[in-house]
């Protein structure tokens, strides 16, 4: 037909894809079915499918699955939620510190370590409400919940360690109550420094990047050391 325009085939397109979108006799260009670089499951800049730059599930910078910087399911998007579990994991780890700075020395093992607890659940339902409220994970239907509630998990989680921690040393008889107060700080310490490094790798970061980063959350570490050494109650 004469009103039909052959495009040209793209050289870095693999030959069997674009069989599949323009076989042999058909037409190059089909604004119903998009099976070219307009619409559809189009190679080219496709609106709904396209393999390069398409909007709904496009391989290249698709918006809602693309494997590049997609905005819904792709890997882009995969990436943020677990640098997000690692951010969870930092925020506990810190929780925790101050919650043993404000315990004071002269709070029993076990009195802490319920506090720990106690602390790192209720900021673990706050962060999932937060989320669920602002429709971070789909709203409010079960499903949705249960993601925000696994999601959210690290929050919690860091407030475990330093918690028995301070009950292992309460079994130690030669251990003062303050001395397992400290016990748990340091290894909340120390679990907020692990998370921070865990953080930095899976961000891959490098060079001055990786080292400011670093360095800032060897500062934090102290900046909890410092805040226990003045309170000093």
């Amino acid at each position: 037909m004469h009103g039909m325009t052959q495009v040209e085939p793209d050289p870095d397109v693999p030959r069997e894809a674009i069989d599949q979108v323009a076989p042999p006799g058909g037409p190059a260009v089909d604004d119903a079915t998009g099976r070219g670089p307009v619409a559809g499951m189009g190679f080219g800049s496709g609106d709904a499918k396209g393999i390069g730059s398409g909007d709904a599930t496009g391989v290249g910078s698709g918006d809602a699955r693309g494997v590049g910087s997609g905005d819904g399911t792709g890997f882009e998007s995969k990436r943020a939620r677990q640098t997000s579990n690692y951010t969870s994991a930092v925020y506990g780890s810190v929780l925790a510190a101050t919650v043993v700075v404000s315990a004071g020395d002269l709070r029993s093992p076990v009195t802490l370590a319920i506090l720990l607890v106690a602390s790192g659940l209720t900021f673990w339902f706050a962060h999932v409400y937060a989320a669920t409220v602002a429709g971070v994970h789909g709203g409010w239907q079960l499903g949705s919940i249960w993601t925000g509630m696994r999601h959210e998990w690290p929050v919690a989680f860091a407030s475990i360690p330093p918690a028995i921690a301070a009950l292992v040393a309460a079994l130690i008889p030669s251990v003062s109550v303050t001395d397992g107060v400290w016990a748990a700080l340091i290894v909340a310490i120390v679990e907020q420094q692990l998370w921070g490094y865990a953080a930095v790798r899976n961000a891959k970061l490098s060079g001055p990047a990786l080292t400011r980063t670093i360095l800032l959350n060897v500062f934090m570490g102290f900046i909890i050391l410092a805040l226990k050494l003045s309170v000093g109650h």
